[in-house]
């Protein structure tokens, strides 16, 4: 199947969020792509990140989400001199990618001063190479998933905690002009129906939720989630995975092997009016290690599964 290829030209650097006239509604306006679905660089984790990237433009993605867990080499982590990250970016791009997309919000859990100052510096970082969207969650709602959760007095504390600390962290976001995006991960973001009320807690258009129906799958057992429509006015990413079986069960599969309507879930985002990017973030089935040349395999198959939809139901023009 041949499959549409989006040029990586000056304008498709700026990429569209979710809300019109939110922090990020410039890039949409300019951007020519009509969606930039990209790939999480950890899939080729034991890979340095610029050989990462250049393999996953290999097969045809033009859009990165890059990971700390790479070997050698310059990385993307706060500790990269703010020098060498104006090199790094332009080796990226060099190798025919964008990173759009950001995991620095699991970077560590927002429950300190110390985490707020390196929430801050992922923030920073993510300003530097021009990434738009930092994608996390909030706090962990279970002692042992799935079945033991925490003490309800015990799991308020936590939760007023991370939103003062947010508050703060919101505020550095507006000034680096980077959104923070909570996806879906058990507590607060469980479902779109709590993901709503996170939005109500903290109203900035900097402050936004990244999708991912393969968490509502495997934390939840519910697919597809009757509120997200309500929800994607806020939606300014989506994270995509796959999950096969009920749940708690750990396998995600090739985009279109599992529970997920993908077809439904791009026609609700975007009739929404989501114009943010979508990034692949797992399919390594039920966690096994997977050799460079069987990740390029299952790229390539979520990609010509994914492309068409998107190509159906992104807006035109």
């Amino acid at each position: 199947m041949a499959l549409p290829f989006v040029p990586l030209t000056r304008r498709s650097l700026l990429y569209g969020s979710a809300l019109a006239g939110s922090a990020a509604a410039a890039y949409a306006a300019k951007s020519d792509a009509p969606y930039q679905l990209g790939v999480m660089t950890n899939l080729f984790g034991a890979l340095p990140l610029e050989e990462a990237a250049a393999r996953i433009a290999k097969l045809g993605y033009r859009y990165i989400c890059p990971g700390a867990r790479h070997p050698g080499g310059s990385n993307y982590t706060p500790d990269l001199p703010k020098a060498e990250r104006v090199a790094v970016l332009r080796r990226l791009r060099d190798a025919g990618v964008q990173p759009v997309m950001s995991l620095g919000g699991f970077s560590g859990e927002l429950n300190n001063s110390a985490a707020l100052e390196k929430y801050r510096a992922q923030l920073d970082l993510c300003a530097d190479f021009e990434i738009p969207v930092m994608v996390g969650g909030g706090p962990w709602y279970f002692k042992k998933f799935p079945t033991v959760p925490k003490r309800e007095r015990e799991w308020q504390v936590e939760v007023a905690n991370f939103y003062r600390l947010m508050e703060q962290a919101v505020r550095h976001a507006e000034s680096v002009k980077v959104i923070v995006a909570l996806k879906p991960h058990t507590g607060i973001t469980a479902r779109a129906k709590d993901c709503i009320q996170v939005m109500q807690r903290i109203q900035s258009p900097y402050f936004k939720i990244a999708w991912d129906a393969g968490n509502i799958s495997y934390y939840e057992g519910i697919y597809p989630d009757p509120d997200l429509v309500d929800l994607t006015p806020h939606v300014a990413a989506v994270c995509i995975k796959e999950h096969a079986g009920g749940r708690a069960e750990h396998n995600f599969p090739v985009p279109g092997q599992g529970n997920i309507d993908h077809d439904a879930m791009f026609r609700t985002l975007f009739a929404g009016g989501f114009r943010g990017p979508l990034c692949i973030e797992r399919i390594d089935g039920r966690g096994e290690k997977v050799a460079a040349e069987v990740m390029d395999q299952r790229l390539t198959q979520a990609r010509e599964y994914l492309a068409p939809l998107l190509e159906r139901t992104a807006p035109k023009g």
